[in-house]
Formats: C-alpha cells, sequence, structure tokens
C-alpha cells in the first residue's frame, strides 16, 4: 500500500477507535500506557480494517505499566534477561492502522518501545518516539584547563542525564526516570556504565567513531572528580589528561555487554508497514524483525530532536533483520549517529550437534546473543553448509523440509537448544567434526527475504552502514553514504562468530554517492564496499567454487580520503562496471573547535583500490577515475587470468600479487 494510499483508508475507513477515549493523554500531563493498550485490545472485537487514532500531542508512556511478556530477541542478551517491558504493544492483531497525526510517544524507563507481534497487515503511519531517560550517556568537552599542576576537563551533561558525584570523588553515578509506583529508580549506572569501548562524536568533521575507553571522561588517569552543576563535570587528570580531549568533542557510552531487550519488535507477524514514523532512540538494540514475513520502512528517520541536545538515535543498530521471508523494503530512511549498524539482514546458521534418528538432529545457537526463540517451523526448507568453507557438502545444497520440530525451552531443550526432523535421511557426513568442533550449520533458507533498499541516508555512523546477506534477490540503488566509520557496504556470511547467514546469489549496488572519510589510524577497515565472508579457521574454498556469486557495482560515485574502494573475497561474477572514483577532502567546520581524530599511536595504512582474495569472472571496466588518483589493484589465491580490465579507462596503475 502506497503512502497516498494508506492516508485514504484513514479518510474512508468507518472503524476508528480513538485513544482519548479509553482515557489516553496528549496533553503529556499523565500516564498514557494502559489507556493505550486498552484501545489497542479494543480493536480485537472488530472486523476489517481498524484505524486507532492518535490526536495530535505528546503522550506519556511508564516502563512501569507497560505490558511483560517473555520474549527472546536476537542478537541481545535475552536469555539472560527474558522478561521484555512493551510500551506500544500490537498483539495478535489484524488490519489494524497506528496513525499518529504527528504525535510523539515520551518513554519513561529502559524498555522496548514497541512490538507487533503474531499479527497480519500492521501498518504504523505518521508519529515518534523519544526517551526521556535515553540510556547512552553523552559528555561533551566544554573546557579544559589546569589548576595548580592538575589538568582538568570540564564536561558538559545534556538536561536528560541525572548524576550524582560519589564519595569518593572519583565516580559518577547516573540516574533515570523514577519509577512513579515505588519512588524507585528504574536504572543506576557507574562511570561509563562498563562498556568495552565509547564512541566520540567529532563536530567539526561531522565524524564518529570507536575509542578506548582510557581516552575518555572516566581514564583510569583521573584523580578527583567535581559536580560543578547540574550541567558541568569537571574531572582532574594530574599531569595526564587524555589528549583526546578538545573542546566540542562529544563522548558517548552505554553498556555495550548488557543488551536486555530489542528497541522495537516484530516477531511472528506478516505484512508490516511503518510509513514515516520517527525514531529518536532505541535502548539496548535496534528495531528488530525476527522470523517475519514483509516488512516495509518508507520515509522514516532515525535521528534524534534538535531540543533533545542529544546525538546517539541508537544504544545499537537501528533496523536489524534475523530471519525474514517474502521481501524487506527500506526507502527514503535517513540513518544518523547510531551505535551500530543502521542496516542489517541476515539469517542464522544453527549448528549440528547431534543425531537423535536417521532423521533427526539436535541443532544449537552458537552465538551468545541468540536462543529462546524458534528458529524453524513445519514446512520450511533447510541447507546444509560446512563452516570451514561455507560451501555445501556432498549433498551439493540438498533442500530437507522440517516434518516436526521441539523448539529451544521446549520438552527438554535447553534455550540454544532444538531438534528438528526432516522429510529424507540425514547423512551422516554432517556429524563430522574439525579440532574437535562440529563442522556443519543449517540454515532456513525459507525466512530468507528479498532486499530493496533505496533513496535513503546514512550519516555519521560509528560502525558500517548496511550490511545484508541473503540467497535471494537484492538491490541497493540510490543511497547515500556519508562518513561511515567502517565499510559503508558490508557483505558478510559468517560461520565462526556471530553465526549470520546467507550465501548472495544475485545483488545489485548501484547509483549510491559513497564518501569515505580517514578515521585515525583505526584497527578496522572502512572500506567503500568490502565483501568478507567469515569461515572456521578463516579459510576460504577455491575459486572455483566459491561462497558468493552474481555481485553487480556498477553507476556509483565514490569519494574516497583514504581506503579501499572494493575488497572482495571469494566471489563468482563479480563486476565493478561504470563508476566514478573521486579523490575526496572532507570539509572541516571552520567556525566548530578543532578535534583531534584517531588513536595517539599512528600507524601507516597500506590499503589498494582494488583487492581481490579467492575470485573468479572478475570485471572491472569502463570506470572514471579523478585525475591523478593513485589507483592500485592487488589479487591472491586467484589467477591474474581471473580479472577482466578494460586498462585504458582503468588506468590501474600496477599489479600486485
Amino acid at each position: 500500500m502506497e503512502e497516498n494510499d494508506i492516508e485514504e483508508v484513514i479518510r474512508s475507513c468507518e472503524q476508528i477507535i480513538d485513544v482519548t477515549d479509553f482515557g489516553a493523554d496528549p496533553t503529556g500531563v499523565i500516564d498514557s500506557t494502559v489507556a493505550i493498550w486498552h484501545a489497542f485490545e479494543s480493536a480485537k472485537n472488530m472486523t476489517g480494517q481498524v484505524v486507532i487514532n492518535f490526536p495530535y500531542g505528546t503522550y506519556q508512556l511508564q516502563k512501569a505499566t507497560a505490558q511483560r511478556r517473555e520474549f527472546h530477541t536476537s542478537n541481545t542478551n535475552s536469555i539472560q534477561y527474558p522478561l521484555k517491558y512493551i510500551a506500544l504493544l500490537l498483539e495478535e492483531q489484524n488490519q489494524v492502522i497506528i496513525n499518529g497525526n504527528k504525535s510523539l510517544f515520551m518513554i519513561h524507563g529502559d524498555c522496548m518501545a514497541l512490538a507487533v507481534v503474531r499479527s497480519k497487515n500492521i501498518y504504523l503511519h505518521n508519529f515518534s518516539w523519544d526517551f526521556a531517560d535515553p540510556t547512552t550517556i553523552e559528555m561533551t568537552v566544554n573546557d579544559i584547563g589546569e589548576i595548580n599542576g592538575e589538568q582538568y576537563t570540564d564536561f558538559y551533561v545534556p538536561a536528560c542525564f541525572t548524576f550524582s558525584v560519589d564519595k569518593n570523588e572519583k565516580d559518577v553515578t547516573w540516574y533515570s526516570a523514577i519509577n512513579p509506583s515505588n519512588g524507585e529508580y528504574y536504572w543506576t549506572d557507574k562511570n561509563h556504565k562498563d562498556a568495552w569501548t565509547l564512541v566520540a562524536y567529532h563536530p567539526d568533521r561531522n565524524l564518529t567513531r570507536r575509542y578506548s575507553l582510557n581516552l575518555g571522561p572516566f581514564s583510569e588517569e583521573r584523580t578527583k572528580v567535581i559536580k560543578q552543576s547540574d550541567k558541568i563535570i569537571r574531572i582532574f587528570y594530574g599531569a595526564r589528561r587524555p589528549f583526546l580531549h578538545k573542546q566540542g568533542l562529544v563522548f558517548e557510552f552505554c553498556s555495550t555487554p548488557r543488551r536486555e531487550t530489542a528497541g522495537a519488535f516484530i516477531w511472528e507477524s506478516s505484512d508490516t508497514s511503518i510509513y514515516k514514523v520517527n525514531v529518536h532512540y532505541m535502548h539496548a538494540f535496534g528495531w528488530l524483525t525476527q522470523m517475519s514475513h514483509n516488512v516495509t520502512y518508507i520515509d522514516c528517520t532515525f535521528k534524534t530532536r534538535k531540543e533533545s541536545e542529544r546525538f546517539t538515535s541508537s544504544y545499537a543498530d537501528l533496523i536489524h533483520v534475523s530471519g525474514a521471508s517474502g521481501h524487506i523494503h527500506i526507502e527514503g530512511c535517513t540513518f544518523n549517529h547510531a551505535h551500530d549498524d543502521p542496516i542489517n539482514v541476515h539469517g542464522t546458521f544453527t549448528r549440528v550437534e547431534e543425531k537423535i534418528d536417521d532423521y533427526t538432529l539436535r541443532l544449537a545457537y552458537i552465538q551468545s546473543q541468540q536462543g529462546g526463540f524458534p528458529q524453524y517451523y513445519v514446512g520450511n526448507h533447510v541447507v546444509f553448509y560446512r563452516r570451514d568453507t561455507l560451501t555445501t557438502g556432498s549433498d551439493e545444497g540438498e533442500k530437507y523440509e522440517v516434518v516436526a520440530v521441539t523448539h529451544p525451552g521446549q520438552h527438554g531443550n535447553d534455550l540454544r537448544s532444538m531438534t528438528v526432523t526432516f522429510d529424507k535421511p540425514i547423512p551422516d557426513e554432517l556429524l563430522e567434526k574439525s579440532n574437535n568442533e562440529p563442522l556443519f550449520v543449517a540454515e532456513n533458507i525459507t525466512f530468507t527475504p528479498s532486499v530493496l533498499i533505496k533513496n535513503n541516508h546514512f550519516e555519521t555512523i560509528s560502525t558500517r552502514g548496511i550490511l545484508c546477506t541473503t540467497r535471494k534477490k537484492v538491490v541497493i540503488e540510490h543511497n547515500t553514504f556519508k562518513h561511515m566509520a567502517m565499510d559503508s557496504i558490508y557483505l558478510s556470511n559468517d560461520s565462526e562468530f556471530w553465526y549470520e547467514s546467507g550465501p548472495i546469489t544475485d545483488i545489485t549496488i548501484q547509483s549510491n554517492t559513497f564518501f569515505v572519510a580517514k578515521v585515525g589510524n583505526a584497527q578496522w577497515r572502512n572500506a567503500a564496499i568490502r565483501i568478507d565472508p567469515i569461515t572456521m579457521g578463516n579459510n576460504i574454498p577455491p575459486y572455483t567454487n566459491t561462497i558468493h556469486k552474481n555481485i553487480k557495482i556498477k553507476d556509483n560515485d565514490f569519494y574516497i580520503e583514504e581506503e579501499s574502494v572494493l575488497v572482495a573475497k571469494s566471489v563468482d561474477g563479480l563486476s565493478f562496471t561504470n563508476n566514478n572514483i573521486y579523490s575526496y577532502r572532507p570539509e572541516v567546520n571552520p567556525l566548530l573547535p578543532e578535534t583531534i581524530v584517531g588513536e595517539e599511536i599512528k600507524e601507516e595504512k597500506h590499503v589498494k583500490t582494488f583487492e581481490l582474495i579467492g575470485c573468479q569472472n572478475v570485471k572491472i571496466v569502463n570506470n572514471e577515475f579523478e585525475e591523478n588518483y593513485n589507483t592500485s589493484l592487488s589479487f591472491s589465491k586467484m589467477p591474474m587470468g581471473n580479472i577482466k580490465e578494460n586498462v585504458i579507462k582503468n588506468r590501474v596503475s600496477r599489479l600486485i600479487h
């Protein structure tokens, strides 16, 4: 359904539920959480299309009065935190439009903002949400100075972050909003919230990246902390203030080891459409789609409100798809200043652990942030892969149909294990091991979507821009990527660490614009496009039997300050054609104080314009380079004859192998 169609359906719908009839308060004075829940549930008494209407205003939502469910969510610490608090929950609904009329939902407490669970034909339309007490703390360097030989930094803290200095005068305690039901804080945290890294925003360069904790406000060198006011913290460092502290730099940190929940959630639902929804913050993780069918995002914005004085739009990812069927469509959206990847679409590998009988296997989630939720349903189709090569075994990719399944947590299974019965005998090969580890993984290929990512804007991200691994057709077109601190587009398939699955068979990356800036001697790559499957033992198969196939990169504009345009590993049928490559000199805002980008110890980075590993049928032709652009190409684990070059237009200056 198009945007105009939704608005017409809203105007003509005969079944309209007004949330204020249930006591919801658009003036923002009282808690509306329970009233909205009752309004949502009343839609179940109607047949056909229903519009749930929110008169324009601000609605307060409290974790204390939110719905509680035991949901397990992918890519989170859900096994440790199974109970979820959901501020806005649509559960077992059909043909419902949430019409927000540009309203704002202000959420109090560390909870899931919204969930669509076991529902069909849901439209979320024209509203925003934010948090009164975001769980990502921000501290901006306001001033630096020295008193009696003691170096100090003054940090500005936005009003939404409440804090106190501990009696030891070395630590800071952060406080959430107060739970109105018991007068206690929803959460408290210390210093950098047990983060394993911090993010710093450089406003003068419009760039964010990760740094080690000891470069932040709570460096181990600190000697004293003073609360100057409700918005200013002064921290002394003796003679060793971290060099990164420059006026205007913004430090941001959240509890990276503790992801209790998805920020928003679509689970076991079909045909969910999100139009003109503005997400100003998500707690713990991103907007997760899990084992659902057909999801659309149109004209959505993931960015903070200017009046909030904050920058971080999400504790982690923004849109994350872990197991979907049908089609994923993301168009016209803005992705800004998240602490992890704006878009990640993938399946999930489960490892073959045990053969129960000739037709039945025990499979298991291996990654620590996977578990508790179903991965297979009766009628689904499954393919098995070798972990050491991410290619199929002797069955050559034969599909096995699920005829029975016992999910994690059922009938004696732990939360990471499941038993799956198939329609045909299981080859003994699937029980092989390497270095005493199971060698094979299974992928549910029924839950692999086609994907369109179009006309979106990605800016100031401390990680990658798009991750996408699926066997179905993928088109990434007419997007702008500006200042990703890591790879702008990263295509993997991983059987060793994250177990995020998906061999690529047909992907087109066309008519996009990439602005790749230096991020300061980082220990990671930030190529424009990197294809990097991860196998057990970090091996790749021979170039005659690659992991990925048919990747077309054409008609793009690349503005590169430093780094590779394309790094590709194990691809058959890789074409890079009709692209323009320019040298990039990012603007530095002269009206803002200058900050330092990068770690103190600098190491020279040696990269090539094109880096190819274990590929075949590679075509790099009809590309234009800016005059004096220093082009180069390296290749390994493949012969030079696997690359077709048009040297007249490419002007590749040297080949290295």
